[in-house]
């Protein structure tokens, strides 16, 4: 009986190996160590003379579902690792349009993350970097877990686990972390934060097509030194220009480095500037509705090529237009 049992032992070595033999082979180690456990691993645990073997083994598949950034082990045993705050030190001409690319999070993120930034950083400056989509929360005085997950539309489960939370107790001060928050989440926190007074309030002046220069300080490509660049350059080579939002326009014409271009006064100190413009099709003192085609982009003025100068400016003063603008 047993040389049967080895006998057929072998059988089902040379099988599989011939099985592997006319298909690719993916994991060379992992079909050694299949084998190999068989040839030298199998235990007897024979029922007296019955001569029937049990071999146990125990396989981690690897669709098995994980939780990003959380190990399996700790995601079975409800445990979540909260991601950690990483000291950025701020290089000479970056935005925060830049440190966010670079450190591939979105911009609304990068700022929730640093409440009172301001859109002109300096070179040295110090800022938090959370390489996760999330947001740390600070408990404030009269919050509780249904007050947080109900104002911030979460899922509670997530947030209890995500966050370790055992009880309902909370402390004032008490940072908690809110994974994946939605576009309203995000701007409740933000506005809460006394961030952004006009996030996200304005409609994209042209179809989305990326930036070819982004706000803050650069080197310009025709004055060939540093300057500080107050809107962004959007790819728009010859395109329709639509209103971001209801206004009045309060300025249409040339502007020395500007060239042709659009002002639009929006209310509450709002003001947007469309610079190098190839035509205009609105008047001073026109009432104009968002999404109104007043103009077509071009590159009047002191530009290298055609493209779109954004502004968004508050009581005259310059601030990134992507903190505004919904694509």
């Amino acid at each position: 009986m047993r040389e049967l049992v080895k006998s057929f032992s072998m059988l089902m070595i040379f099988a599989i190996m011939a099985i592997f033999a006319f298909r690719p082979v993916e994991n060379k180690e992992a079909l050694e160590n299949f084998v190999g456990y068989y040839s030298n691993k199998t235990q007897s645990l024979e029922d007296g003379n019955s001569g029937f073997y049990t071999i146990e083994k125990e396989y981690i598949l690897e669709d098995d579902e994980e939780v990003e950034g959380v190990p399996l082990e700790d995601k079975e045993r409800g445990i979540y690792e909260v991601p950690k705050i990483e000291r950025y030190i701020v290089l000479q001409g970056e935005t925060l349009s830049t440190i966010a690319e670079k450190n591939n999070i979105s911009l609304e993120i990068l700022k929730a993350n640093n409440p009172g930034i301001k859109d002109e950083i300096k070179e040295g400056q110090v800022i938090n970097i959370i390489k996760s989509n999330g947001v740390f929360y600070r408990v404030r005085k009269g919050d509780t877990i249904n007050r947080i997950v109900s104002t911030y539309g979460i899922d509670e489960e997530q947030f209890r686990k995500y966050n370790n939370l055992t009880s309902d107790i909370l402390q004032i001060g008490q940072e908690l972390f809110i994974l994946n928050p939605t576009e309203d989440a995000l701007k409740r926190i933000m506005q809460d934060n006394g961030q952004s007074e006009g996030y996200k309030t304005f409609a994209m002046p042209v179809k989305w097509a990326g930036i070819t220069s982004p706000f803050g300080s650069r080197f310009h490509p025709v004055l060939k030194r540093y300057i500080v660049h107050q809107g962004v350059d959007l790819k728009a080579r010859y395109v329709p220009l639509a209103a971001a939002k209801d206004g009045v326009v309060v300025f249409a014409g040339y502007m020395s480095g500007y060239g042709k271009i659009i002002r639009i006064n929006h209310g509450n100190g709002y003001e947007t500037r469309s610079a190098h413009l190839d035509e205009i099709y609105v008047k001073k003192g026109e009432r104009v509705k968002e999404g109104q085609i007043i103009g077509k982009t071009g590159m009047s003025g002191r530009v290298t090529g055609p493209h779109l100068h954004f502004e968004v400016r508050k009581d005259g003063k310059a601030n990134n237009p992507m903190n505004y603008l919904v694509k």
